[in-house]
């Protein structure tokens, strides 16, 4: 039972990284389409009233906010932490394989000592 408290489910690590790089394809394309599938052409709105060019620069503030502030920065987070997770997926998966090494190498050992 003691063993199972340091268990770590690598397929469980590997699905998490998988999950994440969609979640970072699927963030990228919306923020290409916030970039490019947004854009506000002069006159789009209307023509010959005060508040059309106030409109578009509000448009394009906002475009510029959700592009900077909420898009990047969530997918360099995403991107963080799906780094991370694959670092992590590595390094047990190591330690893991390690440990069987050693397991293995004692076994041998104490085989041929007593065969």
């Amino acid at each position: 039972m003691a063993n199972d408290s340091y268990r770590v489910d690598l397929d469980r690590l590997d699905e998490v990284v998988k999950k994440l790089n969609n979640v970072l394809k699927d963030m990228q394309s919306a923020s290409g389409k916030a970039k490019s599938g947004t854009h506000l052409p002069e006159g789009s709105l209307g023509k010959g009233f005060e508040e059309e060019g106030e409109l578009r620069k509000t448009h394009d503030e906002l475009k510029g906010f959700i592009e900077q502030r909420v898009l990047n920065k969530l997918e360099r987070l995403i991107d963080d932490l799906q780094k991370k997770t694959s670092k992590t997926h590595g390094a047990y998966q190591d330690q893991e394989q390690n440990t069987s090494n050693a397991m293995n190498k004692g076994h041998t050992s104490s085989q041929n000592k007593y065969s």
